[in-house]
């Protein structure tokens, strides 16, 4: 996938109609790809009207937030390990998101999902970027890092 598949995918909704959530731990290597990329998304003209948050561990902390934002969609972006090649970046089945080890969070991030379910119909999506190393002190990979510069290119 690419950012021309990435935004062909959310185009049926108006960029302030989208909450993009980055997870991850920026002290355990690439756990914390999806809080870079969150960073690059925010920089492109093509959702300068959308929401970002920088959820870190703990989204659970977000959820008035999201709630508020007036959005259709909330686009979870993580580290996920789902077997592919480091720095792989795709979209993740939402049926298969307790299957796809999603980076460390204090509450499962389908515990998210159904708590703001009940109170807004929002559309749920995720994308997961591949993680090579995830121990704590480590730096993010040069795979990660060239995957996601490639992503934006």
């Amino acid at each position: 996938m690419n950012f021309e598949n990435f935004v062909e995918v959310l185009f049926p909704y108006f960029p302030e109609k989208i909450v993009f959530v980055g997870l991850g731990n920026e002290l355990r290597g690439d756990d914390a790809a999806g809080l870079l990329f969150l960073e690059r998304l925010k920089v492109k003209p093509e959702f300068c009207k959308s929401h970002f948050i920088k959820a870190g561990t703990n989204p659970e902390n977000y959820l008035q937030k999201i709630l508020d934002s007036g959005a259709e969609i909330v686009v979870f972006i993580d580290a996920a390990r789902s077997g592919a090649k480091p720095g792989t970046i795709g979209w993740i089945d939402p049926g298969k998101i307790d299957s796809v080890n999603i980076s460390t969070h204090a509450f499962s991030i389908k515990m998210v999902e159904e708590f703001l379910d009940k109170y807004h119909p929002f559309k749920f999506m995720y994308l997961g970027i591949e993680p090579l190393e995830t121990e704590f002190g480590k730096n993010v990979s040069s795979e990660i890092l060239e995957s996601i510069d490639n992503f934006f290119v």
